[in-house]
């Protein structure tokens, strides 16, 4: 019975195919795209680097950043696994300075990330004695 079935099923399929053919109404061939064309396409600059600073390298026990951003700015520091131990959301104005106390934090190498809309830095530190 189902053998019966799909032969049926086949063979409708194939018969309807080329009616179906004979009645569709041809497309026109689609035009070839052009590799180089006339038309200039103005690409959005890349945002410039933010400009970050770190006063002592390697620090004690306070860590100053000093940045060119303004607005919000998100200050991470980041451990050597790169989850971050401190971050601070501060609102800037031009060039400041942002102090940050790390002597709570273990001895050894961090990253301090700064973002600022679509413009970011980062560094290497060194919190040593």
């Amino acid at each position: 019975m189902k053998t019966s079935t799909f032969l049926g099923f086949f063979l409708a399929l194939l018969l309807a195919g080329p009616l179906a053919m004979a009645q569709a109404t041809p497309t026109p061939p689609a035009a070839p795209v052009a590799l180089i064309t006339d038309k200039t396409e103005v690409t959005p600059a890349p945002a410039a680097a933010l400009k970050l600073r770190l006063d002592l390298n390697p620090i004690t026990n306070a860590l100053t950043v000093r940045t060119d951003a303004t607005g919000p700015t998100r200050i991470e520091v980041n451990g050597t696994d790169g989850r971050p131990v401190i971050t601070r959301d501060v609102l800037l104005a031009g060039e400041s300075a942002v102090v940050l106390s790390m002597a709570n934090l273990p001895r050894g190498a961090y990253i301090v990330k700064c973002i600022s809309g679509e413009r970011r830095s980062m560094k290497r530190v060194i919190l040593g004695q």
